[in-house]
């Protein structure tokens, strides 16, 4: 796989974690339970704060910038290992 690949990738999962996240921080407050008479109970969610915005997108943004970061941190190496071979 090139790294151009690699880096659109990790770019792509980032970008699709910070919009997951928003749109779950971005949803309704409110918890509908359904009870056993057809009726149901509605409980409002205002202490649930970052719990409400725990979902996929958090993984999927925190494996993009991992992936991104091995990426630098290999490329970094490649190319000080290039310029310690042409000095010596």
């Amino acid at each position: 796989m090139k790294r151009t690949y690699s880096y659109a990738a990790a770019a792509a999962l980032i970008v699709a974690g910070i919009i997951k996240m928003a749109l779950q921080a971005s949803a309704q407050a409110t918890l509908i339970i359904p009870s056993c008479l057809g009726e149901s109970v509605t409980v409002p969610l205002e202490g649930g704060g970052v719990s409400l915005m725990h979902c996929w997108g958090c993984y999927a943004l925190l494996l993009g910038v991992l992936t991104a970061g091995a990426l630098l941190l290999n490329d970094l190496r490649h190319s000080r290992l290039r310029t310690r071979s042409v000095l010596s």
